[in-house]
């Protein structure tokens, strides 16, 4: 009876339930362990990540882009003043401008417009300005206006800023209250006061009024004039 109590199966397995339990409950802690490791890696390495992207985006708005020498820096709405050799102002504005590679001074423009104390105005859809030189080139649909109702149309013109003067190689057409003329060249001079033309000039002059201002007018070249009276 005592041999069969002691080789009963059931006391040799109590034991060993016991260890399988408590080496259960040790896998369970570790496996827990584990699991609470790996979640407090993954939200370290999520923070590093988005504490690295908020940082590069407000770097990236509080530093200016860095430009080379090799590229073009463009202006939006530029504007320049100075005087001429008379001391009276003028301005130049466009609606863009973009500096010229290895010139430091000149810079190619976008709807230039020249505008001088006296009001008058030369506008072309495109340009470029030297402003060393006092160079203003205007290209493409030259419009020359003054404050006295006179308008010039020509293909280009080269201004002399400094110096109130326009020149044109291109054919010029004009009307104004003292009359309508067209020319092969032009030259604009004494800040708009005297025109000279050349080439092939063709001219139609109206009646004058008291209210005309004068306006001088040199051609030379072939050509023909008609006035009324």
């Amino acid at each position: 009876m005592d041999a069969a109590t002691h080789h009963d199966p059931a006391s040799l397995w109590a034991p060993r339930r016991q260890l399988t339990l408590a080496q259960a409950r040790k896998r369970s802690e570790r496996v827990r362990m584990l699991r609470m490791l790996f979640v407090a890696c993954a939200a370290v390495s999520i923070g590093f990540f988005a504490g690295h992207v908020i940082k590069s985006a407000l770097t990236a708005e509080s530093k200016p882009v860095s430009v080379t020498k090799d590229e073009s820096v463009t202006m939006v709405n530029p504007r320049f003043t100075g005087r001429d050799s008379t001391g009276q102002s003028f301005q130049i504005t466009a609606d863009a401008a973009r500096r010229r590679r290895g010139m430091d001074q000149a810079v190619d423009l976008v709807g230039p417009v020249l505008t001088d104390e006296a009001g008058s105005q030369v506008r072309a859809p495109s340009g470029m300005y030297d402003r060393a030189a006092g160079i203003l080139e205007l290209y493409d649909d030259v419009s020359i206006t003054d404050a006295s109702g006179y308008t010039f149309m020509s293909l280009g013109a080269r201004v002399f800023v400094g110096e109130g003067r326009i020149e044109g190689l291109s054919p010029l057409q004009g009307k104004g209250p003292l009359g309508d003329i067209r020319c092969d060249s032009y030259e604009v001079l004494d800040d708009g006061n005297r025109i000279v033309c050349a080439g092939n000039v063709r001219t139609v002059i109206y009646p004058a009024t008291e209210e005309d201002t004068p306006v001088q007018l040199e051609t030379t070249g072939e050509g023909d004039t008609d006035g009324s009276n």
